[in-house]
């Protein structure tokens, strides 16, 4: 890769990474407190990307990861694009929000400014695997915008649950270490931006509690 490509604004972004943590999660993955922290790094990571109004950024639509970058591009004059694993209120409900929280309302905000698409062929009853569909959905969607797109992972670094996390998103995208087009930003407190590294665990995957 060129260091002119790696320096010019991105076509494409796609976004992956964990959802900020229920209040009773036995083992803090994402806490609300590190919200201002990872905010922090996403923006200087568009900025140095110089994300624009030319970049689209793709995105699942879950609180944490997904929101806190698609309303940082939308400070930026980026296009949004959520892909929405369910239906809208199921994927609410589901992935997004948080009794006495503001994170309903934040997804109510970015989708009323971006293009809303919706999984073909699920419900809400749909199996857990549907979000594996998605990461699957999402690449494509990104890749049709640019065959070599950026991608912002924001992730522990451990392995998750089952098929369609984070590290398997990292392979459909054939990214590797070191890579200019990829910032992993650990969400875990006392952390920072990390490269990616072949071989990682598997995390939790996108829209999953």
């Amino acid at each position: 890769m060129s260091h002119a490509r790696a320096m010019s604004a991105p076509r494409a972004v796609l976004v992956t990474g964990h959802m900020v943590d229920l209040p009773d999660r036995a083992s803090p993955r994402f806490p609300q407190d590190q919200v201002p922290r990872v905010t922090a790094e996403v923006r200087d990571v568009l900025r140095a990307w110089q994300v624009g109004p030319g970049s689209t950024v793709v995105c699942g639509g879950a609180r944490g990861a997904d929101l806190i970058v698609a309303e940082e591009a939308r400070a930026r004059g980026a296009h949004v694009v959520l892909c929405l694993a369910l239906p809208r209120e199921d994927f609410v409900r589901r992935s997004v929000d948080i009794p006495g929280t503001d994170w309903a309302e934040r997804f109510d905000r970015v989708a009323a400014a971006a293009e809303v698409r919706v999984l073909d062929g699920v419900d809400g009853g749909a199996p857990d695997d549907v979000f594996a569909r998605a990461n699957a959905w999402m690449v494509e969607v990104a890749r049709r915008l640019d065959p070599h797109p950026h991608a912002v992972v924001v992730w522990d670094g451990r392995r998750g649950d089952g098929p369609g996390g984070t590290a398997d998103m990292v392979a459909l995208l054939g990214l590797g270490a070191p890579d200019p087009r990829v910032r992993v930003i650990d969400p875990t407190p006392g952390h920072r931006e990390a490269p990616v590294t072949r071989g990682a665990g598997r995390p939790p995957t996108p829209g999953r509690r």
